[in-house]
């Protein structure tokens, strides 16, 4: 929703840049993998379909996704200064 927004405020399109290190790729698929076997899902799957079934193990999931993101933007931007 926000890439329309952004070509009218900047008339650009945004820049999405991608690794070209092989290794960092596998293992970045390999923590993704991971977290999604350790999570029993992946945020996707929590965050739509388990909260429409009503699920308490995807809701817990996803306010502990969103609690996590709230952080990190917090200290990403407030004390590390990013």
């Amino acid at each position: 929703l926000a890439a329309p927004l952004w070509i009218v405020v900047t008339g650009t399109a945004p820049v999405q840049v991608v690794s070209k290190n092989e290794l960092l790729l596998v293992a970045a698929g390999l923590l993704v993998g991971f977290g999604s076997v350790i999570g029993n899902g992946c945020t996707s799957g929590h965050g739509v379909c388990g909260i429409s079934r009503g699920s308490a193990r995807s809701i817990a999931a996803t306010m502990t996704f969103m609690a996590t993101a709230f952080v990190t933007v917090f200290v990403l931007r407030h004390v590390v200064g990013g």
